[in-house]
């Protein structure tokens, strides 16, 4: 499927100078680019997990348990 982008000149730049260090096509990079960084925008903008998604991580209560003794052992300095 063909596309196309625009690049501003410092991108375009970038991407000649990383083609020629790894020698590969710009359209080569361009795609790993993308794959490298979907996962990220993906994540940003992702809806916020509902309530009680990681409950099945704390079903074992000695683990809540540890984590709240830890939690008040831990030291908190007064800020200046």
């Amino acid at each position: 499927m063909k596309r196309s982008i625009d690049l501003d000149q410092d991108l375009a730049a970038e991407l000649d100078q990383t083609a020629a260090l790894v020698r590969e096509k710009p359209a080569t990079i361009i795609r790993l680019a993308i794959r490298a960084g979907l996962p990220s925008v993906r994540s940003r903008f992702q809806a916020p997990r509902p309530d009680g998604y990681f409950a099945d991580a704390y079903k074992d209560s000695r683990r809540a348990e540890l984590e709240d003794a830890i939690a008040k052992s831990a030291v908190q300095s007064p800020e200046r």
